[in-house]
């Protein structure tokens, strides 16, 4: 099974946080080490979100300058694959515009995850499929008419030698229990494609139930948000677990079927939360979600701006 360790914006933009990290990802049981290729350079002005009456106050100013300071130089993206290597972590990075596919392929990343937002941006997956060994693409807030055509292009145009894999994932920070859905994870198994989930409840108070329970489940893949910060330092720190805490859930992976049938049947009432799913669509929150972070970044060439979904 892959343990993907988000490190999200959790390092503070310190690389030396950021290595201390990836030691203790390694230490934890993660298999992968993962960065966002968020560049400020690619965020988009976008006037809807300026308006603070909008519903979805966002203004560009101060976003550019938070994210400024999270912004990884190109060196230290190459050193971030360093040093997972040298630890025995596969790197990986988030790609959310075609520059940032360029940029990766330059850096030697292998490993790519697309975003939820990003599901159906098939020109940027196929753009990421010209280099990538693995892709791993989230499919929250996508409705599921368009996960299954992004699903059924990929098993048709993937070479054998590459893993493409789709995640189950709630758009929602955090996630509360009877929002998981888990069993919408269960409905990509018939696309043929290795499947897990991104997990983003709170695990502030040693709360695992939906990472535990998609692993029973059968999950190949499973991505947290990862810390070793104060949950209370970082804006991604509610949904991140802890070294602690990664190292409960790769032990638990490790349970044999029947004692992780014991353990949902000791925990039944919050199986059943979980697991229900009434419907393969997103909630009107996560639409809205959408609606800011797709397209929150583009590429520019010749002057244009050129968003994910759009040919490069």
């Amino acid at each position: 099974m892959k343990f993907i360790a988000e490190f999200c914006q959790n390092h503070l933009g310190d690389f030396a946080i950021l290595e201390q990290m990836i030691v203790q990802a390694k230490k934890s049981g993660a298999t992968h080490g993962k960065i966002q290729g968020i560049y400020v350079a690619e965020l988009t002005f976008r006037s809807e979100f300026e308006n603070s009456q909008s519903g979805f106050f966002r203004p560009f100013e101060a976003e550019a300058t938070r994210l400024e300071g999270l912004e990884l130089s190109f060196a230290a993206e190459a050193k971030f694959i360093e040093i997972c290597e040298a630890n025995g972590l596969t790197p990986m990075i988030t790609v959310f515009t075609h520059a940032g596919a360029d940029r990766a392929e330059a850096l030697g990343f292998k490993s790519i995850k697309i975003a939820s937002y990003d599901c159906a941006s098939m020109p940027l997956i196929r753009r990421c499929l010209k280099f990538a060994k693995e892709i791993v693409i989230s499919t929250g807030a996508t409705n599921w008419n368009d996960v299954s055509k992004t699903a059924m292009e990929l098993y048709q145009i993937k070479s054998p030698e590459q893993v493409v894999a789709l995640l189950h994932a709630r758009t929602l920070y955090p996630c509360n229990l009877n929002d998981t859905k888990l069993l919408r994870m269960l409905a990509l198994i018939p696309f043929g494609l290795p499947i897990g989930f991104s997990d983003h409840s709170s695990a502030i108070e040693d709360n695992l139930l939906p990472s535990k329970f998609a692993i029973a489940l059968g999950a190949e893949y499973l991505e947290r948000h990862f810390t070793i910060l104060d949950k209370s330092k970082t804006k991604d720190g509610p949904v991140s677990v802890s070294p602690t805490q990664l190292s409960t859930l790769v032990e638990f992976s490790r349970w044999t079927v029947q004692q992780k049938t014991q353990f949902i049947s000791e925990n039944l009432n919050s199986w059943r939360s979980i697991t229900r799913c009434d419907s393969l669509d997103p909630c009107d929150v996560e639409i809205k979600n959408a609606r800011y972070y797709r397209g929150r970044f583009a590429s520019e060439r010749e002057g244009v701006r050129v968003n994910s979904w759009e040919n490069w």
